[in-house]
């Protein structure tokens, strides 16, 4: 048997998955993994916790070698003080999920429940609980020590919901089981996988499936969220990291995520930040960082799909000229809109550009910055491969003349000679001296010629910089603004993606997979310490991933309500990218 994911995700999600059948982005059933105890915490307002028990003493996981946990289905060893059980369940749909416990013997025999705060032990055959909006209903057997659960919920009446809740109860678990576990169980391994990579691969994979939506009103086709909760719009650069990822468990997956987002595509070529079915009724300034063409020709180099280049080619053409119109300054670089606003820290100043409160965006109020003109270049430098590939030799010239024109500005106004290293410029064209990843993403869009690039490589090597217990830091660790809040200084699993495909452009090969193997090693450590992905981590090792900052503090204290992501898509596609390319 293979080695699952067999940790119970403490804060983790839990979800149907638009893989696997219909989903509604307007009707959410999805959970968190309850902290503490075996349980789901539901999405909903006010938020719905459902615990299991056995005699009124909360279940535990103890898995063992031959369990599994996955977003969508679930095989786990249990127990409940020194009485050992099984729970085994699936969503079925939807808008409905089924467990069951089972208890091994012991004196007096221990029965499953439920608990619920609000109502504590659930007795009887049915309850129905409101929330805004909604209806959930739990289903129950007769108390035994075997004992099976439904859990449903309805946007239009309580009698659906408890219709669902009964119907839902009668289900073959094992069909569901089998059922949800079929992607994950089929996917092609990365070569020489070996047995301790195995869970962390097979979590990824199951974190990239439960967030994939299906196909809804005005998106034609599969799209992919951040996180289905709280980040449950379809987003623009992630989307593309998405992509890079889920192409490698399937082709159509991977072009899915493209193609939806040109779904949503404006008139004039602009793709949004965060987009959903059906009408937009209010328009976002800030878009994402342009790595979407990158991320398609990352396809093309997979599947050799050239009908798929065929048909981006004209959309990504448009979606550059936007930049071109919107974010070019006068000095012939761009910059990212920056947010006015006078907190920095929770406001996120620098939301378009994916860092929201890095400190690049304290004091200014526009920028050229060095990050935004590499992801441009290699936009363009993609555009060239594909127009070479299609026969549209008229593009190649253009594409290139494009490149070669921010290579060289670039190189006479973002570099400096004295620290060896590219800054952003302030709104007077002042150096923001601040090392960020951002300069060092120079060498993603080939800015830089040997020498500098070696410099970039001696930053990046440099413990007190760069190279800390877990790199790349979002901010060096030498720098006064240096923290452990988000964008401030944690590590982020996209960064060390493009820095790795980075890296081997420029022949650093031994740095490129010495990144990649610390990334998976670091991510494999915290998943098997709370059983989640997460969407960034400290860059020294010491904090847990929940524990961190989130723009201002953790958790429910931070500038936006929540903490750190768990199970997070992007982190998941590079882990799975970087698993199969160092494979």
């Amino acid at each position: 048997m293979a080695n699952y994911a067999n940790v119970w995700p403490s804060g983790g999600l839990f979800a149907f998955s638009g893989i696997d059948g219909e989903t509604s982005f307007h009707e959410p059933f999805v959970a968190s993994g309850a902290i503490g105890a075996i349980g789901w915490d539901f999405w909903l307002e006010p938020r719905f916790r459902v615990c299991a028990n056995a005699n009124e003493t909360p279940l535990e996981a103890n898995p063992g070698n031959e369990d599994f946990c996955f977003s969508d289905c679930w095989d786990l060893t249990v127990c409940a003080g020194e009485q050992t059980g099984r729970l085994r369940g699936a969503f079925l749909d939807r808008a409905s999920l089924l467990f069951s416990i089972q208890m091994h013997g012991g004196e007096g025999g221990f029965i499953p429940g439920l608990l619920i705060p609000e109502e504590e032990c659930l007795e009887g055959a049915e309850h129905v609980f409101r929330r805004e909006g909604c209806w959930v209903a739990i289903a129950q057997s007769e108390p035994a020590r075997f004992r099976s659960f439904a859990i449903a919920i309805s946007y239009a009446s309580e009698a659906e919901a408890r219709e669902r809740a009964r119907r839902a109860l009668v289900a073959d678990i094992n069909a569901a089981i089998e059922a949800r576990m079929r992607f994950c169980s089929t996917v092609r391994l990365p070569l020489r996988l070996t047995s301790t990579d195995e869970p962390i691969f097979y979590k990824a994979v199951s974190v990239i499936k439960v967030n994939v939506e299906s196909a809804q009103e005005d998106i034609p086709c599969r799209w992919t969220t951040p996180d289905r909760m709280p980040h449950r719009r379809m987003w623009l650069w992630d989307s593309a990291f998405h992509s890079v990822g889920d192409r490698h468990l399937s082709a159509q997956l991977g072009e899915d995520a493209i193609r939806a987002l040109f779904s949503k595509q404006r008139e004039d070529g602009k793709l949004s930040l965060a987009v959903h079915p059906g009408k937009i009724t209010t328009e976002e300034h800030d878009t994402q960082p342009p790595i979407v063409a990158w991320a398609v020709w990352k396809q093309f180099e997979l599947s050799e799909n050239e009908a798929f280049l065929e048909e981006m080619y004209p959309h990504l053409g448009e979606y550059l000229q936007w930049f071109e119109r919107n974010r070019k300054n006068r000095n012939g670089l761009y910059g990212w809109y920056v947010r006015a606003d006078e907190d920095p820290i929770k406001a996120a100043r620098g939301g378009e550009s994916g860092m929201d409160n890095s400190p690049r965006f304290d004091q200014v109020s526009s920028m050229t910055a060095v990050d935004l003109c590499s992801y441009i270049a290699a936009e363009y430098l993609v555009m060239k491969k594909m127009a070479k590939k299609l026969g549209y030799s008229h593009d190649v010239a253009r594409w290139h003349r494009r490149q070669q024109s921010i290579i060289g500005l670039a190189n006479e106004l973002l570099w400096d000679d004295e620290d060896r290293f590219y800054y952003d410029l302030d709104h007077d064209g002042n150096p923001i001296v601040l090392k960020t990843p951002a300069g060092l993403l120079a060498l993603h869009g080939a800015l830089a010629d040997h020498d500098r690039a070696e410099a970039l490589r001696t930053h990046l090597m440099n413990p007190m910089e760069f190279w800390t217990f877990f790199p790349v830091p979002s901010v060096a660790r030498d720098e006064d603004a240096y923290s452990n809040d988000m964008w401030r200084g944690p590590t982020w699993l996209n960064i060390n993606m493009l820095m790795f495909y980075a890296l081997q452009q420029y022949g650093f090969l031994e740095e490129a997979r010495l990144l990649a193997r610390m990334t998976i090693d670091e991510a494999s450590r915290w998943y098997q310490n709370t059983g989640c992905i997460f969407e960034f981590y400290d860059s020294l090792g010491e904090t847990a991933p929940p524990d961190l900052p989130r723009k201002g503090a953790p958790g429910t204290a931070g500038g936006v309500g929540f903490g750190v992501i768990a199970d997070y898509h992007w982190s998941a596609a590079v882990l799975v990218d970087l698993l199969y390319a160092i494979g």
